[in-house]
């Protein structure tokens, strides 16, 4: 009998449409002739969709996983938990972001129920997840930007002023729980950061504010190989086609930015690249398959984020990368399912 594999997908409204085209770009290449796979869709209001049987070997992955979660009903998690696991789970991927993804809350059920979740376990995924912590954590380890925390009921006028007054426009005002850019605004005017401490105090979420660093950005995929040994793909530099930074809404497009590798001519920036990221990833325990956003300036190079669940779609970073270093997505997903099977 094959190993069955789970892959969640969905999940919250801003995430859901990403989440979808991760899952059906991992379920395409994850090689079914090894391994039962089995997509679950969580619908937006967080019910749970559990097909019957698992994908076939060929064929069009895409339309099948369409056809089948439309004739899936959806059903309450503990229900729809019990159906999945009426037959053995042997792994769990989870590409939803945020609530099941990020927060590490997929990973603490797999704790749970002792099934093994791809990626890295639910503490570090909280530990990145958490905008604030990462930040605190990286300063001893690679440069970052000057960030400060503002909780929900700071946000005032006076905390406005304060705030503009230690900071130089443009700056950034980021959620410190959230993923794929959402909920980032950068700030050119004070009537700006206003709205978004008045959004976010409405909302009862902190901020973290951060300054802006000008430079190229760029995305490291890190990966453990067979031996649990931290490797990296190419760096991809990000230039985004319709905005100043790679938001959420160019991430959300299919064709938001161009990808470049680096130069052979700037082969140092290359390396100093990914020694970061690996130490990143190992500084924090990381497993499986992380990004780390860095952004480099004249041969400086900072953190910006740590993304324990990437996008796996063609049209992000991490799907040029692998064309960068001629890898076949089969490759590097065989020693992630393997890792966590």
């Amino acid at each position: 009998m094959r190993p069955r594999i789970v892959v969640f997908t969905g999940g919250q409204e801003e995430h859901a449409k990403l989440s979808r085209e991760s899952g059906t770009w991992m379920c395409q290449y994850i090689p079914r002739s090894q391994y039962d796979v089995v997509p679950v869709e969580v619908t937006e209001d967080g019910m749970w969709k559990v097909p019957v049987g698992s994908l076939p070997k060929g064929g069009d992955i895409a339309r099948t996983i369409e056809m089948l979660f439309k004739a899936t009903a959806p059903q309450e998690p503990a229900k729809a938990l019990e159906k999945l696991l009426s037959k053995p789970v042997d792994s769990i991927v989870t590409l939803l972001r945020g609530k099941g993804g990020d927060d590490g809350a997929m990973h603490a059920t797999g704790d749970m129920l002792g099934i093994p979740v791809a990626g890295s376990n639910q503490h570090i995924s909280q530990h990145a997840y958490n905008k604030h912590h990462f930040a605190h954590t990286m300063s001893s380890i690679a440069p970052t930007p000057y960030t400060q925390l503002v909780r929900h009921s700071e946000h005032n006028e006076d905390t406005a002023r304060t705030i503009w007054g230690e900071f130089i426009a443009p700056f950034f005002i980021k959620p410190v729980h959230g993923s794929g850019s959402h909920g980032i605004v950068r700030v050119l005017q004070f009537e700006e950061l206003q709205r978004a401490m008045a959004e976010a105090k409405k909302e009862k979420k902190d901020i973290l504010v951060q300054e802006y660093r000008p430079g190229l950005e760029l995305s490291v995929t890190v990966y453990s190989d067979a031996n649990n040994t931290p490797r990296s793909l190419p760096p991809t530099i990000i230039t985004p086609k319709a905005a100043t930074f790679y938001n959420y809404y160019e991430k959300q497009r299919s064709a938001g930015a161009h990808f470049h590798g680096v130069h052979e001519s700037d082969s140092s920036l290359a390396d100093q690249a990914e020694a970061i990221a690996q130490e990143v990833y190992e500084s924090l325990g990381c497993s499986g398959i992380a990004t780390v956003d860095m952004i480099a300036n004249e041969g400086a190079i900072d953190v910006l984020e740590l993304n324990t669940i990437p996008s796996f779609h063609k049209s992000s970073p991490i799907h040029h990368q692998m064309q960068q270093a001629r890898m076949h997505p089969e490759q590097l997903l065989r020693v992630y399912t393997d890792c966590s099977a």
